[in-house]
């Protein structure tokens, strides 16, 4: 190591101590973190390979182990559990046979949103935009995203970008596993800057997450970011949670996970029990993949490892929920801490033959456009631009030409970029309050709007709020001023829809009990109760309104439901009138916006997205939209949340 442990310690300490909120604290300066460009390259190879065992390891143990956690059969080894599913793929059932079949480690999503991530800042620089992230979504991931990376993608291509992506508002899915899975690149290229690392993992973690749901990403970003100089695993846990906000759950969590430690200093079976209990059993709502409960599990494998790799790789796979994702997590973490000498042999040349870890092979199964790569080199790639963030947040070269090394600013910080991020057009409702937040970046911004609906306006702090009272079609200009004076300004386009003849419609049509299809007009679109087509093969649905008098129409409001994992979708769209024969023709001229995806693709499809679609008035007694259902074979279904008709 560059320095010895006790005084690495003791620097991180003073670094901690600079960023704790006393004024004492605030006025010390610490010292510098030194590490040579050789240990640094072997700590982020050893990040890299640590990811890439503990997800291959945790894959067969993946959502496997809910009631109970897994046995206490240690070290549980590669081929522990068989996987059916590679079977039928590689012919393999176990992980061994499956590295075998692709020559090495391959992609999964521990790994390949990073993998993204590092080309991205190759490309657009070590702090890319949202903006620049939304593209690099949009162009390298089509498949292989679940849960709340699903929803954000899907949101990309209605026309949003993050923070949007992550926002409650929008993603019903805010408060999962997924931004632990795919952010550690940003703190092992800011090692020793924690709080640079964690500031910037809660940034990035906001691209499908919000709130509680971004805080385990904030603290194992201060973690791994800490790593680099620190290894004992309670002073890293005790690292992340100070870098955590006043209040925030996760410090409860670790706080709790550290009782239970005590509690049961020998049963890791009894904390994991109490942990489920509260984090699962006793959770509303409850889910599997719930960020503070995976990351409690994380947290208790790190305890009860006691900085042990096998034993706390084994402990994150037994812990069970998403178990896969635990492991990855805490041995790329154990990596960072401890090196390549710290991972065992016989999990990086688990096939008979291989030279260097996984065959110095990372198989890219799972993001378009993007090449399989060298380990090395790509450890190497990182360090270079771990380098080059050093460099930029404070800190300077030192030793000599044949030896590099590094100081570090421990003090160094993340500013956003500043960027006025993507919105698709927006509708509202003529009397219904509304409350879009914005987001611009940077410090110190300045709002000011022209051509918001009467009746709303925007406040200083970046906030649309107001009941619109007039309809329409508007054309805003939001302009944001930071305190360096840059500005920018963009053009959101708002529909403002009058009083929804819905609500008159004596008959509502629809493949669901009449009590059922009443949901379509309560008002509530995002969130609300879905009403769902029965499961079938491919087929015609329609759902719809009757009159007792003609009706003057000129837009449809569509917001679709909640999203299955098989189905739910549609894969056509149309709009139909009753003439005056009593026949159903097709309304002309139709506009959709935003313009809704088709193609019979799950990872596309977002949870109660709302699509306008307006059309020259007709006059009709019944109305209707049309759509073949979507889904996996006989698994297709149409779900909707709330229908509008608007003159």
């Amino acid at each position: 190591m560059a320095m010895g442990g006790r005084c690495l310690a003791a620097a991180l300490g003073a670094a901690l101590l600079a960023l704790a909120p006393s004024a004492k604290a605030q006025a010390a300066e610490p010292a510098p973190l030194r590490i040579s460009e050789a240990e640094l390259y072997d700590r982020i190879y050893a990040a890299w390979l640590g990811q890439l065992v503990g997800n291959i390891y945790g894959l067969p143990h993946e959502n496997i182990h809910i009631d109970e956690p897994g046995p206490d059969a240690f070290p549980y080894g590669y081929d522990f559990l068989e996987i059916p599913y590679y079977q039928s793929h590689f012919g393999a059932t176990r992980m061994t046979g499956v590295m075998d079949a692709f020559g090495g480690a391959f992609s999964d999503d521990d790994t390949d949103i990073e993998y993204i991530y590092l080309q991205l800042m190759e490309q657009a620089g070590l702090e890319p935009t949202y903006g620049q992230i939304r593209s690099a979504w949009m162009a390298h991931v089509d498949d292989w995203v679940w849960i709340a990376n699903r929803q954000a993608l899907a949101l990309m291509h209605m026309g949003y970008a993050p923070p949007y992506t992550g926002a409650r508002e929008l993603n019903p899915e805010w408060f999962q596993i997924d931004p632990q899975l795919i952010n550690e690149i940003w703190a092992i290229t800011a090692p020793g800057m924690v709080d640079y690392a964690a500031a910037k993992s809660d940034w990035a973690a906001r691209v499908s997450a919000d709130g509680v749901g971004t805080e385990p990403t904030i603290a194992y970003g201060a973690m791994f970011a800490a790593a680099f100089y620190e290894p004992d695993v309670e002073k890293l846990i005790d690292i992340g949670a100070a870098a955590l906000p006043p209040g925030a759950k996760f410090r409860e969590v670790i706080t709790f996970a550290k009782a239970l430690k005590r509690r049961y200093p020998d049963d890791w079976r009894a904390a994991r029990r109490e942990v489920a209990e509260a984090y699962y059993v006793q959770a509303a709502p409850r889910s599997i993949w719930d960020a503070n409960l995976n990351g409690a599990c994380a947290i208790l494998a790190l305890l009860y490892g006691e900085g042990d790799f096998q034993r706390t790789l084994d402990l994150a796979s037994a812990m069970g929920f998403d178990a896969d994702n635990q492991a990855a997590t805490v041995a790329g973490l154990l990596g960072a801490a401890h090196g390549l000498a710290a991972i065992p042999d016989a999990l990086l040349r688990p096939v008979e033959g291989w030279a260097l870890p996984f065959n110095d092979r990372y198989l890219n199964r799972s993001r378009r456009d993007l090449p399989s790569a060298s380990l090395r080199d790509m450890a190497q790639r990182t360090t270079t631009l771990a380098i080059a963030n050093i460099l930029a947040q404070g800190g300077r070269q030192v030793g000599t030409e044949e030896q590099p090394a590094y100081e570090v600013n421990p003090r160094a910080s993340f500013k956003a970029p500043f960027e006025l991020v993507a919105w698709p057009p927006q509708t509202l409702l003529q009397g219904a309050p509304v409350d879009l937040p914005l987001h611009a970046g940077g410090s110190g911004v300045v709002w000011t709007a022209q051509g918001l609906p009467p009746g709303v306006g925007l406040d200083a702090a970046g906030r649309v709020t107001g009941t619109p009272t007039q309809p329409g079609d508007y054309e805003a200009e939001l302009t944001a001023t930071p305190d360096d004076g840059r500005r920018q300004s963009q053009r959101l386009d708002i529909v403002v829809e009058g009083r929804n003849l819905a609500l008159q419609a004596g008959e509502v049509l629809g493949p669901a009990e009449p009590q059922r299809l009443e949901l379509l007009r309560d008002g509530v679109g995002y969130g609300g109760t879905s009403v769902e087509s029965p499961k079938a093969a491919t087929k015609l649905e329609i759902f719809g309104y009757r009159w007792s008098s003609p009706q003057t129409i000129g837009s449809v409001l569509l917001t679709v439901g909640r999203m299955g994992e098989y189905g739910g979708w549609m894969t056509s769209l149309s709009v139909e009138q009753l003439d005056g024969q009593g026949r159903w023709v097709a309304v002309p001229g139709v506009r959709m916006s935003p313009e809704p995806v088709l193609q019979n693709d799950k990872h596309l499809r977002p949870h109660y997205g709302a699509y306008r679609m307006d059309f020259p008035p007709v006059q009709t007694l019944a109305i209707r939209i049309k759509g073949l259902n979507g889904g996996e074979g006989d698994q297709r279904y149409v779900s909707l949340s709330e229908l509008g008709v608007f003159p």
